[in-house]
């Protein structure tokens, strides 16, 4: 499965992704009004009606507003954040949810896109959040944000937003709905209700700690489960996450739920030609586990080599599922 951008969304792309393996296609919701949406849609079924289509629902999660354009951030930069719908601009990040400078105190950590970036809170004044950066990257527009360690009061498990969007996929006849920072079985309750009698299928993606400790329930609700080890990686440790991609599949395997896993596949395969060889035993890894999709994420959103990246993935898939073993609950 490839993730594929409103600007990136061609038949001549599209095809060229098919044809080195590509199956499935994920469009991310928060980054696409309806009529590009609809568009896409068309554009993929244009190419091949066989292409499966997954919509990523925002779900309540916390992102920042739109860049005008990319802002290079050093470490030692000063960076204010603040909540607010309005335009973010260099030094000065808008975080799309209400009154979060209320919850945070000077020490704490602010990580921005996946923790790409790192963010020490220096001062909390009024509604600014005065902030030294950790290390050095580049800051973009809509992108997460996590406070690790801090208690943000229950955002809603449909916005506004995430109705809409659901009720357009219904309306495109999309074949699957991945329900991001899913907290329990209620919250997939609130997306199903929205889908009525759709063939729809909807995935609970699993990338919170509230998300972790109602697994089993979850589980029994969803269609199927998403493992997004990007934003996971903000909310446990880093070396935790390979254990819980391993529960997540033999759980879903115990259940007959289907799986996909889903960040940095591919991750240096953004700027370059050849993966590292821990990226395919990665790949193989998950090939073992029962992974049922692997989901490629910025590599073919916006990396430079996303028909390399499709090829090599594919490549890896078929030549690992030739090996006559998966891995046992006992390992």
């Amino acid at each position: 499965m490839a993730t594929v951008a409103d600007v990136r969304c061609t038949a001549e792309f599209i095809r060229s992704l098919r044809d080195a393996g590509m199956e499935s296609v994920r469009i991310n919701s928060a980054h696409v009004d309806a009529d590009t949406f609809r568009h896409m849609v068309d554009v993929i079924r244009g190419v091949d009606a066989d292409i499966k289509i997954l919509m990523d629902t925002k779900g309540p999660e916390i992102r920042t507003t739109a860049l005008p354009s990319p802002v290079m951030v050093a470490a030692g930069d000063e960076v204010c954040f603040e909540s607010g719908s309005e335009e973010s601009a260099a030094g000065h990040v808008f975080i799309a949810a209400a009154g979060v400078e209320q919850y945070l105190r000077a020490g704490q950590e602010i990580l921005f896109d996946d923790g790409e970036l790192r963010f020490e809170v220096r001062s909390v004044d009024g509604t600014k959040i005065r902030c030294r950066a950790l290390n050095h990257g580049v800051m973009d527009s809509r992108k997460t944000v996590a406070f690790p360690g801090v208690e943000i009061p229950s955002l809603p498990a449909v916005s506004e937003r995430d109705r809409r969007n659901i009720l357009l996929a219904v309306e495109t006849g999309i074949d699957m709905i991945a329900h991001s920072f899913v907290r329990s079985a209620a919250d997939l309750l609130e997306v199903r209700a929205l889908l009525g009698d759709s063939h729809i299928s909807l995935y609970a993606k699993i990338e919170c700690l509230e998300g972790l400790r109602n697994l089993e329930s979850i589980a029994d609700e969803a269609d199927g489960l998403l493992v997004a080890r990007g934003d996971l990686g903000t909310q446990i440790a880093l070396p935790e996450i390979p254990g819980v991609q391993f529960r997540v599949a033999m759980l879903a395997a115990e259940k007959g739920k289907p799986t996909i896993l889903a960040t940095q596949i591919l991750q240096s395969m953004l700027t370059k030609q050849t993966p590292t060889r821990a990226e395919l035993s990665d790949i193989a890894l998950a090939v073992a586990e029962g992974f049922d999709r692997l989901l490629l994420c910025g590599e073919t959103a916006q990396g430079d080599y996303p028909r390399e990246c499709v090829e090599i993935l594919s490549e890896t898939i078929n030549q690992t599922s030739r090996i006559p073993w998966r891995l046992s609950t006992t390992i």
